[in-house]
């Protein structure tokens, strides 16, 4: 399989909606179903007993992909949580579609858009199971900046299992590199193709075990 850059992919997904008419609400669906699926698994490796699952939630697709997973968890019964480190006012698209189902479902939903309200949120004592990271996916440039640099060393911090949505919140999905601040990954499930960027620089470190989820494409696109 090969392996893509951040515009070879967003062109992928472009064709894929555009010359196919995959709404993006598809593609979405299938990567956040698989993100789900990885939380659960490796929830359940570390027992009965671990806390929630809480998936940290940024603005674009990526954070999309997580509210997604959010709903499969708890649609499973799973503990879930979510942390919005974006003003939801100003999501739109498929993933405003999947924030509105998320609270008619009533899963809690916690705001923390700026530095003052992410402090107050990781300040609380909570029991932390499985961390679903759908912060920042591969349109990333230049370096993080709060309050999500400061959630990926409070994910870093953390001893519990982490999935990444299609790649690390930080890394560089060209160089590998971390852009100032990047999540290190349990497992990273990858939506499509991989990115060149988990095998190159700090990726393979970084990314830990790559799933690659199977978002719908179609073949010709995907070879």
């Amino acid at each position: 399989m090969r392996a893509v850059s951040a515009v070879q992919m967003r062109q992928i997904d472009r064709r894929a909606q555009k010359e196919f008419g995959i709404p993006e609400l598809v593609l979405m669906e299938h990567a956040g179903k698989a993100a789900a699926a990885a939380a659960r698994r490796l929830r359940a490796r570390a027992g009965k007993s671990v806390g929630e699952v809480v998936v940290l939630a940024g603005g674009g697709a990526n954070g999309g992909d997580g509210f997604v997973a959010a709903r499969h968890l708890d649609n499973r019964g799973v503990p879930v949580s979510v942390v919005l480190l974006s003003d939801p006012d100003k999501m739109h698209g498929a993933a405003r579609v999947n924030l509105e189902i998320l609270k008619r479902l009533r899963v809690p939903i916690r705001k923390a858009a700026s530095p003052a309200s992410w402090r107050s949120w990781s300040r609380g004592g909570r029991r932390v199971g499985v961390i679903v990271d759908a912060m920042l996916g591969t349109g990333v440039t230049g370096r993080v900046r709060e309050p999500i640099a400061a959630a990926i060393r409070w994910v870093n911090r953390q001893r519990c299992p982490v999935v990444a949505m299609d790649i690390p919140s930080g890394l560089s999905a060209d160089t590998g590199l971390p852009c100032g601040e990047a999540v290190r990954a349990t497992e990273t499930v990858t939506c499509g193709l991989p990115k060149v960027g988990l095998a190159k620089g700090r990726g393979k470190k970084l990314c830990g075990q790559v799933t690659v989820a199977d978002i719908s494409l179609p073949k010709v696109l995907a070879r």
